[in-house]
């Protein structure tokens, strides 16, 4: 297992093939090159092809990936070939939009290339020297070979090291190794299969109409794969051996990264025990198993299926070929003797529909196993292992997961093993257990981190097998298992740059007989460095207030925001401290600016009026007779007066303006606690001030304090989340306020008492979802928002239509954010658990530049008015750091 690793030259495969393609500026296409490909040597472990025309240079002119992975001598050499030889007049027209390819070798430690030029039309041998002679007579040299006819030596006077060119009548093949050289004229030499090259040919079509494609030879993909490393291949590696067929990729253009996506089709005549071919007729799963992987993993592969039942069958005709099943009969026969459990109807049954094999970057190895019920499971597995500590035992026979899920799990003879959230952990040492344990409590997984995040959304979201490997976490393995030859240009940050590759995956997903296949590689470019904060502010202690983006004058903003030492601070929208105070305790709710740009906010004991330059108004902070149970709401009547309404549990406070508490108001009490903050709303020129209690009832005041009316609901939850209120002009009827309740029914009440409330159900949402309504997609009526877990859904308000949903990674930590985009119209910001941050676009995508680290606390929008968008984000809780986002 430890040389998982290895399995990802395959992906270097994909890289190292994508590359050459810039370096061969030298493309051709012609649909009758079949009988030229015969001539290529058996042991080509991969191809690639492309069409020499100008859109292909176009493309892929500054594509830095290429130079990252065949160095920059490999790439003068071969824009001097493509400029000089291939370009040259008579050449180019008998090559151009004809399709190249390029074929790999490996030796014991080198990867050799070969080119193969098909020609437009035949020519004989002679023309062809004359003609090439003809284009290099003043830049190259031209020696026959004396002892093969048709072999010809090229040194260009400006490059170091010679050229072989073996000349047929429909092509030409050139390349470094004359040995290589050389079989593509030796008609005793093996050459590619029939089946290779029936494949390539059915998948023409496909691939004409693709820019730059990738084909693998699996015949000799193990021994390619192999060797490139100086020790014996592992388990996983050895899961290619006796793999046969070919795989032909079509290229997905993307600047930052490889992406390649085909069929592979499988030699089902020579693919005999061969262990992946068992996933052939299992259909794609989108697993959950990465959730699990620890922020150390350096590499894994993963495996899911549709039926274990059929996979398990064909994995026991797999071990009976092995001459290998009639030992675990014997031992179940024991188990069942002296333990009464049948291993195949018992154990079986708990497994679920994914595991996985990954190495951390310790070396260590893991394994991983979906579960149908945790608790089952153990009362299963109790009598057959043995307890080592509170959370960990072991089993007590041996190769149980090997006969469960066949060669991946191998390397778990007898492991320890504990069990995590539905998933059975295993590992040959109980230390690497329990540091996984701790590393899962603290959520120190790959799934939290950013760069997997957007690794994540080039893979397929269902496969059956995945290879993956994270560079930086595997390096040292790297280095250690890597031959020489290879580990020097792995290492080299001169001449090559794997260093800036993030990751590299290979997925498989069945398909009659056959896989569908996606290889994907994610490049930094030094160029592309992360994004760095235009300014950064110190805090006192850690942050607990969003900031938010208020007006200091006509002409300037700032920015407000609060610390957990209850200390409140204003910036400059360029970062510069303009004033701090201390307020009492936390702000509830959310901080109002009224017309003569003054804040008013309220903590749980106090209502605070502060001028822009943090002065309070004169009357201000009042000590409020009530502790407050929420945030403010601000009423605006027809004599423009401002009244200010604060929940105090039963009990609402009303003030104007000046802080002055209001006689009309005074002792107004609810039954029940009203819940989250008041509501004001005009219907047909009534102004109507409004709570909601956990009750379930709304109580309806006019804005002097009289009840207008109670609405009452009689669920069986209570209320814990705030309402919305739809206003429809000129319909009172169809007016309503919306809410649910801890059950997740959704309760529409109207204003007219008459008429009935409505209850629906969206989804099955447990007691501590949170719902609210705001306006998402601009129009005038709000949006239905629930979030919930791991998960956002915003439906219409008008239909129920679900509109979008966001799954994450780790649970939400909050209720979500809402940043104004203009006029009563807002953009979600969600923070999970993990301290990463979302913003949510109207369409329901994540805003380009997210997710990003952070504490909960942020913001999201223009700081001045000039247009651009910025993101105030506290990475370490103690800086506040503006990151411009355009």
């Amino acid at each position: 297992m430890r040389k998982l690793i290895v399995i990802t030259s395959v992906l270097f495969v994909a890289v190292i093939v994508a590359a050459i393609l810039y370096f061969t500026s030298l493309s051709h296409n012609n649909r009758t090159q079949n009988s030229s490909l015969t001539a290529i040597p058996a042991d080509a472990a991969f191809l690639v092809s492309f069409q020499n025309e100008k859109s292909f240079y176009n493309i892929f002119n500054d594509f830095e990936i290429f130079e990252a992975i065949v160095g920059k001598e490999t790439q003068h050499e071969w824009n001097y070939l493509n400029k000089q030889l291939l370009r040259a007049p008579n050449l180019a027209e008998l090559t151009n939009k004809q399709t190249l390819y390029f074929s790999f070798h490996p030796t014991k430690d080198h990867i050799n290339w070969l080119l193969t030029v098909p020609f437009k039309n035949r020519l004989k041998s002679d023309e062809l020297f004359e003609l090439l002679k003809k284009n290099t007579n003043d830049i190259a040299t031209i020696t026959p070979d004396t002892a093969i006819q048709s072999l010809y030596r090229i040194k260009f006077n400006d490059l170091s090291k010679p050229f072989f060119v073996a000349l047929k009548p429909e092509a030409a093949f050139l390349g470094h190794e004359k040995d290589l050289v050389a079989k593509v004229l030796d008609n005793n030499s093996p050459h590619l299969s029939e089946h290779f090259l029936d494949e390539l040919a059915q998948n023409g079509h496909k691939n004409d109409n693709a820019i730059f494609n990738l084909h693998l030879n699996h015949s000799e993909l193990f021994k390619f794969v192999s060797g490139l490393s100086k020790v014996k291949a592992g388990n996983n590696i050895q899961l290619l051996e006796g793999l046969k067929g070919m795989s032909s990729l079509n290229m997905n253009f993307k600047s930052d990264a490889l992406m390649f996506s085909g069929l592979s089709t499988l030699d089902q005549t020579a693919t005999t025990g061969n262990y992946i071919s068992l996933y052939t007729h299992q259909t794609a799963v989108e697993g959950e198993l990465k959730k699990m992987l620890p922020a150390n993993t350096a590499a894994y592969a993963a495996f899911s299926f549709s039926n274990y039942q059929n996979l398990h069958r064909e994995l026991v005709g797999l071990l009976n070929k092995r001459k290998q099943l009639q030992r675990f009969k014997d031992q179940f026969a024991l188990i069942h003797s002296s333990k009464k459990i049948s291993i195949d109807s018992v154990l079986l049954s708990q497994w679920d529909n994914e595991f996985a094999s990954l190495e951390l970057n310790t070396r260590e190895s893991i394994g991983l196993v979906k579960l149908k019920d945790s608790a089952d499971f153990l009362k299963v597995i109790s009598p057959i292992s043995t307890g080592v500590t509170n959370d960990i035992r072991r089993f007590d026979n041996s190769n149980l997961l090997y006969y469960s899920f066949g060669d991946p799990m191998l390397l778990f003879q007898r492991p320890y093993f504990t069990v995590v959230d539905r998933y059975l952990i295993c590992a040959n040492t109980i230390s690497v257990l329990q540091q996984y344990r701790k590393q899962y409590d603290e959520k120190q997984l790959l799934i939290n981190t950013i760069p997997y995040i957007e690794f994540s959304r080039l893979q397929s979201n269902k496969a059956n097998i995945t290879f993956f490997i994270e560079n930086e976490q595997a390096r040292q393995n790297l280095n250690r298992t890597l031959k020489s030859t290879f580990q020097r240009a792995y290492a080299d940050t001169t001449h090559f740059n794997f260093r800036d590759f993030y990751a590299f995956s290979y997925q498989l997903s069945g398909y009659n007989g056959n896989f569908y296949s996606n290889l994907s590689a994610k490049y930094s470019s030094k160029e592309k460095t992360s994004i760095m904060p235009e300014w950064k502010a110190d805090l006192s202690s850690e942050i607990n207030y969003p900031p938010s983006v208020w007006k200091f004058n006509d002409t300037t903003n700032f920015i407000i925001t609060q610390d957990k030492s209850n200390r409140l601070y204003a910036f400059s929208t360029t970062g510069k401290e303009l004033w701090r105070t201390g307020l009492s305790s936390e702000i509830l709710g959310e901080i109002q600016q009224l017309p003569d740009q003054s804040l008013v906010f309220n903590t749980a004991d106090r209502l605070y009026r502060l001028t822009t330059d943090g002065s309070p108004v004169q009357g201000f902070p009042i000590a409020l007779p009530y502790q407050a149970s929420y945030g403010l709401t601000l009423f605006s009547g027809d004599q423009q007066d401002t009244k200010i309404f604060i929940p105090a549990k039963q009990q609402i406070l009303a003030f104007d303006e000046n802080g002055k508490e209001l006689k009309e108001w005074k002792n107004k009490t609810v039954t029940g606690t009203i819940v989250y903050n008041l509501k004001t709303a005009l219907l047909d020129d009534y102004r109507y001030v409004i709570a909601l209690t956990d009750q379930g009832r709304y109580y309806l005041f006019n804005h002097t304090g009289s009840l207008v009316s109670t609405m009452e609901h009689q669920p069986a939850s209570r209320f814990n989340n705030t309402f919305g209120i739809e206003i429809t002009s000129g319909n009172p009827e169809t007016s309503r306020m919306i809410t649910t309740d801890t059950s997740g029914v959704l309760w529409s009440t109207s204003f007219d008492k008459d008429k009935k409330e409505v209850r629906t159900s969206l989804g099955k949402w447990t007691e501590n979802h949170y719902f609210n309504t705001k306006n998402i997609q601009g129009d005038s009526i709000p949006e239905l928002i629930f979030t919930d877990k791991n998960q956002l859904f915003v439906y219409a308000s008008q239909d129920s239509t679900l509109l979008f949903n966001q799954t994450f990674t780790n649970e939400i930590s909050d209720k979500p954010l809402f940043f104004p985009v203009r006029n009563n119209y807002f953009t979600i910001g969600i923070a999970t658990e993990a301290k990463l941050l979302y913003v949510i676009d109207d369409d329901g995508n994540i805003v380009k530049g997210f997710p990003m680290e952070g504490y909960p606390a942020f913001y999201y929008g223009k700081l001045n008015n000039d247009g651009h968008i910025y993101a105030l984000i506290s990475k370490d809780g103690h800086t506040l750091s503006a990151y411009r986002l355009d």
